[in-house]
């Protein structure tokens, strides 16, 4: 994956996680495992949906929902961008343990999908 300009650092690490298939809780551990002084989910949840949310609308990031996981990718169910943004910006989605609706797991879509 190239480095791409124009994003955010935040926008820049969950590109980089999502490189791979990602479950939100993952990522949302992986980002405050790399801080010096780790924000509480609650505290990096705004800005983790607001990188996730530009990320998707950019076509960058595409997201699902799955039932369990792992699973193969076209076994879960497109989240549209709407959905998205409010399940994204709930601290619940990406607190690991078991699925309320459905786990939501990020995808990086390559540089065909780039919409930005």
């Amino acid at each position: 994956m190239s480095e791409r300009t124009g994003l955010s650092d935040v926008e820049c690490f969950v590109l980089r996680e999502s490189d791979g298939d990602a479950p939100l809780p993952e990522i949302a551990d992986a980002w405050r495992a790399g801080a010096d002084c780790p924000p509480t989910v609650e505290q990096a949840v705004p800005a983790l949906a607001d990188a996730l949310a530009g990320l998707v609308a950019g076509g960058l990031v595409e997201v699902r929902r799955f039932a369990t996981w792992p699973a193969p990718w076209g076994g879960g169910v497109p989240v549209d961008d709407d959905r998205l943004r409010a399940e994204a910006d709930a601290v619940e989605t990406w607190l690991p343990g078991p699925a309320r609706t459905g786990l939501l797991v990020a995808r990086f879509t390559g540089e065909r999908g780039a919409r930005r």
